[in-house]
């Protein structure tokens, strides 16, 4: 091993733009039937360049890429960068114009600048005359993302990123911890031809931010989707180990759970079926980006679970995943749309719901009237989100004996955990862990 060089700037860091430069100077051999393709995501306005759009994306992408012996890179600033190898022209216009469509929110995707320049794609013949400037530019990018390391190194922020090294340490106190003060729940409703609302499941969970706070608070956990997938396997082994001491005045009838598709094949998840979650039916979560990554680990865990007598649920749906993907083809049992106000927009009214039956269709993330009624108003009846917590908190208010010693506040935050302090404070646990029926909430008709 070679001897440290005094006051070097220590090993150069890997990133994405340095890689493309060397694919660039690789290619500068062979050029021939070569393009390079650069989409300007940095260009996007902030709210329309998050990270979720990215990957979708990302995956729109692999397919083409892979067909023609390419290789993708994503920088730093979002600039997605491609290069393809005697394409077939048509499928990368076809492609662009899918990845405008993507990001159709934000004026950049189809607006004429004047000059002639498309500001969100460039492409590049690097057989022809264009090579010295798409090295221009990955020469350029690189140096950059060195200057950015070398800025993030001198003032290093106070969470630094999970790597390997920290791995291990932090996989020991999670293994030695027990997480259920760290476990939340949430409700899910379901409006009855009766003019009810009911409770359709009780959804657990644990909270990314209280985990790092109490396992690592200077460490990003979320920094490495790799590392923290290792971590998350480990994750899921103590939540099933702290429901199966779960000690509720009442079990819910169906228990939802977030879980990687491993975990689902493993042993800890066949033993909590057999061994504790008697008299409950049980519904697993996937992250559609998850299913995506390891569709054929997916299909699996879907079977072993109807084996099972358990349900399926992708979770993780917004309009652009239901525009841009046959969702319906995971033959999931419920499917979870994430509410936002974008769904409110003009290509909101031409989501293809259809596709999918209404009574496999749920409405997540409802923090408003609003989210419930545009649902309502396009068939849906199962809602979850901060606006059922608290319909489902002045329900408990209205009929509790202790209902005087608490606010609304309090009360949505003790039904959202399992232990701990907070729930030691409610003086009627069996309210707390009641299952009520509840009136159907009443949307008030939508001005014109």
């Amino acid at each position: 091993m070679n001897s440290p060089v005094p006051d070097a700037d220590g090993p150069e860091i890997v990133t994405q733009e340095s890689l493309l430069l060397g694919a660039v100077e690789r290619v500068g051999k062979i050029r021939e039937g070569r393009l390079g393709v650069v989409i300007f995501l940095s260009r996007l306005k902030p709210q329309n360049r998050q990270e979720g759009h990215i990957r979708i994306a990302l995956r729109m992408l692999e397919p083409m890429v892979n067909a023609y012996r390419g290789q993708m890179f994503l920088f730093s600033n979002s600039d997605i960068v491609f290069l393809l190898k005697d394409p077939n022209e048509l499928d990368v216009e076809n492609m662009v114009y899918k990845l405008r469509a993507l990001f159709s929110k934000d004026p950049l995707t189809f607006a004429d600048a004047g000059d002639g320049q498309d500001r969100f794609c460039s492409w590049y013949d690097l057989g022809g005359n264009d090579y010295q400037a798409f090295l221009a530019l990955a020469q350029d990018a690189a140096q950059e993302a060195r200057q950015k390391n070398r800025s993030r190194g001198a003032a290093r922020a106070v969470a630094q990123p999970m790597d390997a090294k920290g791995l291990d340490g932090i996989l020991t106190r999670l293994q030695a911890m027990d997480v259920t003060g760290l476990v939340s729940r949430q409700a899910a409703m379901v409006l009855t031809d009766r003019q009810t609302a009911e409770v359709l499941f009780q959804e657990y969970y644990v909270s990314m931010a209280e985990l790092q706070k109490a396992l690592a608070p200077d460490v990003n956990l979320l920094a490495n989707r790799w590392l923290f997938q290792h971590l998350s396997l480990t994750l899921d082994r103590q939540v099933l180990a702290a429901l199966s001491r779960l000690a509720l005045r009442r079990k819910p009838d169906q228990i939802n759970l977030n879980l990687n598709i491993a975990t689902v094949l493993g042993p800890d998840f066949k033993r909590f079926l057999k061994e504790s979650a008697q008299g409950m039916r049980v519904a697993v979560e996937f992250q559609v980006l998850d299913m995506l990554a390891d569709s054929r680990g997916y299909f699996a865990a879907r079977a072993f679970l109807r084996e099972q007598g358990a349900q399926v649920v992708v979770d993780g749906l917004n309009d652009l995943t239901l525009q841009f993907m046959e969702v319906e083809h995971f033959g999931a049992d419920l499917y979870k749309l994430s509410w936002s106000p974008e769904l409110k927009d003009g290509e909101s009214g031409a989501l293809p719901l259809a596709s999918l039956d209404p009574e496999a269709l749920l409405l997540a993330r409802c923090d408003s009237e609003a989210a419930i009624a545009w649902g309502v108003e396009r068939g849906l009846k199962r809602f979850q989100g901060r606006y059922v917590d608290a319909m489902l908190a002045a329900f408990t208010m209205a009929h509790c004996d202790h209902a005087a010693a608490c606010t609304l506040q309090q009360c949505v935050a003790r039904h959202g955990v399992i232990s701990g302090g907070l729930r030691a404070a409610c003086g009627n646990h069996d309210m707390l862990d009641s299952l009520p029926v509840m009136r159907a909430p009443k949307i008030r008709p939508r001005e014109t």
